[in-house]
């Protein structure tokens, strides 16, 4: 006890620039979370050796503390049974740290999994004819990192190197010209006038009819021709466009969970129609093609569609009802009038939109076409403007980057890029910090160089989960980007999830799942309903509700935060003896005992 070094460890000091620094570590950790996620605070605090070391250094400080009074007396027992109960404390956050489990399941609707994906990234670069593979660990990060990364020698004269890396990524479908010369026709068509602008890529993803795009004052469609009768007869005006389906009034969209649905305004105004596998329904109440405000009151001061507007009901499989007030000339006005039966459930998370038949309000006018075509050759790209009752106002061959008038509402339109031979891609787009409860994969690129460090050209991204093949001399090796995994003992199966939003917004304020564990060991393995409050307990995890995902046209995806703690009773009976410790000093101290009776000390 005279030595120095344990007096400085064991001494008051020490212990309040312990307490201090691991405070404001843990403030700091906490705003990192809410900026970059929980894996964000972990690469930059929680997983950092300091970390380790600022818990070390108070855990040195409560046992030097302790050994510092020995032998102990007996007014001491509270003493040494709280700086106990700490060491058990931080022990068991010990036991956490190092033999824990905190992973993240993703689940789709109406599937099941048991796939627990960790927080370690890795790089995998596999041979499957040779059965071979090769995992290159890659350092986790709060915010994108660029340079050299991570070097894999495929040859001598050959290596893969990550240069930039994305620990959140949302991923943007693009379209780039084909490197064998093998795709669809694509064009990137500009429609403007001196009130707005409107571009967009067409692709011709159907091999006979043309693909159309609704861009609202004009409908736009592309094809390519195959044959020397098709382009004669395109050029006369002669080749027949997919008419669309008559509607007298216009149709609802509606948007649920990545999915869309519509119904017919007339089909609305006739009764409650289903919407298939959603549990909603929709009735339109009333249509009013020249919708006006008087008297704070809504009516219909015409037949003409000047301002198309419906009122529509939106009904849940337990009777639960929604009004919505739908404008087709302001898309993006809250829709959300009223609950109809004034109960306080909440929002259904359904959003709505009207589109009219024909139209008419800011731009005015009646819609006209613009067609595209791609010769048989490949070599012209060729247009056709139409304009009332298909009537043909131009046609020719269209010149990349020149504007070119449509006769109609003083539009022009101007190709800007014109890929004969398109293929679609995926690209990853940096997402700086996180945003509420979305989650995003990470992303990677990977740039294949020479043994000089010149790069080949032949660079792609990885998204996480994703893989791509690499060809080196006569072998087709895969390169893939994850994070590592744990099996579970049994799969979890996402019966149904269901998002709640704020009233008028596609805001996400509550989101749950319903699952069923499927455990071969036990016929009777539950089902549960976990929520951001109400989390399940099976096999020694504890699964929480984390984010989700919504894409489009396809099943909802909730993403389950799972965690084993073995450390978590340690922990528990630490603070549990901690709080018996700082009782007994209390109770044993004759100097409380004097305040609390009011007696007076000698």
């Amino acid at each position: 006890q005279n030595n120095p070094l344990f007096r400085f460890l064991s001494s008051l000091k020490l212990a309040v620039i312990s307490i201090l620094t691991l405070a404001a570590v843990l403030a700091v950790a906490t705003v990192l979370e809410s900026l970059y996620g929980m894996r964000g605070a972990h690469a930059l605090v929680y997983g950092q050796l300091w970390f380790y070391g600022v818990l070390g250094m108070l855990a040195t400080n409560v046992l030097c503390a302790a050994l510092s009074r020995y032998p102990w007396k007996r007014h001491q027992i509270g003493f040494v049974v709280t700086h106990l109960g700490i060491l058990i404390l931080l022990f068991g956050s010990y036991l956490t740290m190092q033999f824990g489990v905190d992973g993240n399941l993703p689940v789709v609707q109406g599937q099941s999994d048991s796939e627990v994906i960790l927080n370690n990234l890795q790089l995998f670069v596999s041979d499957p004819e040779a059965g071979r593979s090769q995992v290159f660990p890659l350092r986790d990060s709060a915010t994108r990192k660029d340079g050299r990364l991570l070097e894999v020698a495929l040859s001598p004269s050959d290596k893969l190197v990550v240069d930039s890396f994305f620990p959140r990524a949302k991923v943007i479908k693009s379209v780039e010209a084909s490197s064998v010369g093998l795709g669809i026709p694509a064009v990137h068509v500009e429609l403007f006038n001196d009130r707005f602008d409107i571009d967009e890529w067409l692709t011709a993803v159907g091999p006979e009819a043309p693909t159309e795009l609704n861009l609202g004052p004009a409908i736009l469609s592309l094809q390519k021709l195959w044959n020397a009768d098709q382009l004669k007869r395109f050029e006369k005006g002669e080749v027949a466009t997919p008419a669309p389906k008559k509607i007298s009034k216009g149709f609802v969209q509606i948007n649920f969970q990545g999915k869309q649905y519509r119904v017919d305004i007339e089909d609305g105004l006739r009764g409650w129609v289903p919407l298939a596998g959603t549990g909603f329904s929709l009735h339109v109440e009333r249509y009013m093609p020249y919708a006006v405000v008087e008297k704070n009151k809504l009516i219909n001061r015409g037949n003409k569609p000047i301002n198309p507007t419906v009122q529509v009901l939106v009904k849940n499989d337990a009777g639960a009802e929604e009004q919505h007030t739908l404008f087709a000339n302001f898309p993006d006005f809250a829709t959300l009038h009223r609950k109809a039966n004034g109960t306080p459930q909440p929002a259904f998370g359904v959003t709505l939109r009207m589109v009219a038949s024909q139209p008419e309000g800011p731009m005015g006018g009646v819609r006209g076409k613009l067609l595209f075509a791609q010769s048989p050759d490949n070599k012209k790209l060729l247009y056709r403007i139409l304009g009332k009752e298909n009537k043909q106002i131009g046609a020719g061959e269209v010149t990349v980057g020149q504007e070119t008038a449509t006769g109609w509402m003083d539009l022009k339109f101007r190709v800007t890029e014109w890929i004969p031979a398109a293929t679609s891609i995926e690209k990853p787009v940096y997402v700086e910090k996180v945003q509420g409860a979305e989650s995003f994969p990470g992303a990677l690129h990977v740039d294949r160089q020479r043994a000089d460090g010149s790069s080949t050209g032949e660079g792609f991204w990885l998204i996480e989960g994703g893989s791509s093949g690499v060809s080196v001399g006569n072998r087709m090796l895969e390169v893939g980007f994850s994070r590592n995994r744990l099996s579970l003992p049994f799969r979890i199966q996402l019966e149904k999830f269901t998002m709640g939003t704020d009233p008028g917004t596609t805001k996400a304020a509550t989101y749950e799942s319903d699952v069923q564990v499927q455990d071969s060991n036990k016929k009777d393995a539950p089902k549960a309903h976990i929520s951001m409050n109400e989390p399940l307990q099976y096999g020694g995890y504890t699964f929480y509700q984390a984010s989700y995902q919504l894409r489009e046209g396809q099943e909802p995806l909730s993403v389950f935060s799972v965690n084993f703690d073995p450390g978590r009773w340690v922990k528990y009976a630490g603070s549990l003896i901690m709080v018996y410790g700082i009782l007994i000093m209390f109770i044993m101290n004759p100097h409380y005992w004097d305040i609390i009776l009011g007696r007076k000390r000698s």
